[in-house]
């Protein structure tokens, strides 16, 4: 279940990174009191204010995709932790954009997904590359180089994918990833110390790497990442820095993504272009590489031409109509009235059998889910009555919620 409170707190943890990496001090006792600032209440944020969004059409589950042949078997051993805990979860159903993109890119077409903000755009990609590497591994043919470059706008953004880089390959040392920005030291002695200092474990102990994470600059350089995440102007410094010629001699390029493609515009839109063609022109086999492309604000079907020209001209290839991926909102029928029976409420109250209340009132919005899971929605869709100003009567009208709580509705 989403928890707006610890989202509040990533949200602001990583712009506090953003902030401490623009500004960044060489002197360690400034630097801690700098984040130690930051993180004042009320310094960088207020809040959290909470704004729900809709929800979208959803497709088939990993594992349903598994059983029909279209994802890799391995998927089920990637995280071998319960479903709860899994960072892609394998009964949950995809969206319809998510399973698309998967589909699409293992297809081999070039892609630009642009759907809202809060849609799943990180899956759209990470999904087609980590099938790819699973697909390679059960050939037998995943051996060292790189086979993805993800290239951030900003280090915050690169720094949040390698949070969900570690929960996703903490168990599956076969796939390694990296980040190569201008904070990567290039010692491993000192990249270890730098990581030492700013990750710890849940008693304040330093915790170490995993051993697929790459961390240094000089081992990236021995040993390239199956996965690399980088900014645009740190890969135009490696293409040009003989030290790093391994990371692109020795790579098995399948995949570029461009995240928050829209910002390439201006100067920024005439430099990449070029970096672009030099990268392919770098490698090996360019012909077999595939461009993702992802934004919130490339525009709606009418723009689809603009959207086609752009992305040509961003990376120096084709791109097919069928490429241009959007997600479509979920609008659910509703009935008019739902009652809750103030019954409903004694009965939560004395009841240990909270599943058998709530499908015996009609008041079960999270099926499938804990009990804890299943109050939370009831009481989300109670809390959005009182804040709209709506008092809660015996009878609801369900169209006055639809809007604000369209995922929790029946």
């Amino acid at each position: 279940m989403f928890d707006p409170i610890k989202a509040s707190k990533e949200i602001k943890d990583s712009y506090i990174d953003y902030i401490t990496t623009t500004f960044d001090m060489a002197d360690t006792d400034y630097e801690r009191e700098f984040r130690k600032e930051l993180q004042t209440d009320g310094m960088v944020a207020s809040g959290p204010f909470l704004d729900i969004g809709g929800s979208y059409e959803t497709g088939h589950s990993l594992r349903e995709l598994i059983q029909a042949q279209k994802a890799s078997v391995l998927f089920e051993r990637l995280e071998p932790v319960a479903e709860k805990e899994r960072e892609l979860k394998l009964d949950r159903p995809l969206y319809q954009h998510q399973e698309t993109a998967m589909l699409k890119a293992g297809k081999g077409e070039n892609l630009v997904v642009t759907t809202g903000t809060g849609s799943g755009k990180t899956e759209s990609f990470l999904l087609p590359i980590i099938n790819h590497l699973l697909r390679e591994q059960e050939a037998g043919t995943l051996s060292a180089g790189v086979r993805a470059i993800i290239i951030y706008p900003m280090n915050a953004l690169a720094n949040d994918q390698m949070k969900r880089m570690r929960a996703l390959f903490k168990n599956y040392p076969q796939i390694c990833y990296g980040v190569y920005n201008g904070n990567t030291e290039h010692t491993q002695s000192k990249a270890l110390a730098e990581y030492h200092r700013t990750y710890h474990d849940e008693t304040g102990e330093p915790t170490d790497p995993a051993p697929n994470e790459i961390i240094s600059r000089e081992v990236m350089q021995e040993r390239p990442p199956h996965i690399l995440i980088t900014n645009y102007s740190m890969l135009e410094y490696m293409m040009l820095r003989p030290k790093d010629d391994a990371v692109f001699s020795g790579a098995k390029l399948k995949f570029i993504v461009l995240d928050e493609a829209h910002i390439y515009k201006g100067a920024t839109g005439m430099e990449t272009p070029l970096l672009m063609r030099r990268l392919r022109a770098r490698i090996s086999e360019p012909d077999s590489v595939q461009y993702i492309l992802t934004s919130a604000t490339l525009g709606g079907p009418d723009a689809d031409g603009d959207i086609l020209s752009f992305a040509e001209k961003l990376c120096g290839v084709a791109f097919q109509r069928s490429g241009i991926i959007r997600s479509t909102e979920k609008r659910p029928a509703m009935e008019d009235f739902l009652d809750f029976a103030p019954a409903l409420f004694e009965e939560l109250q004395r009841s240990p059998d909270i599943s058998s209340v709530l499908d015996r009132y009609h008041a079960d919005f999270a099926p499938g889910g804990s009990e804890d899971e299943k109050l939370y929605a009831l009481f989300l869709i109670l809390g959005c009555l009182l804040c709209s100003g709506r008092s809660h009567t015996s009878q609801l009208r369900l169209h006055s919620y639809v809007r604000l709580c369209p995922k929790y509705a029946p």
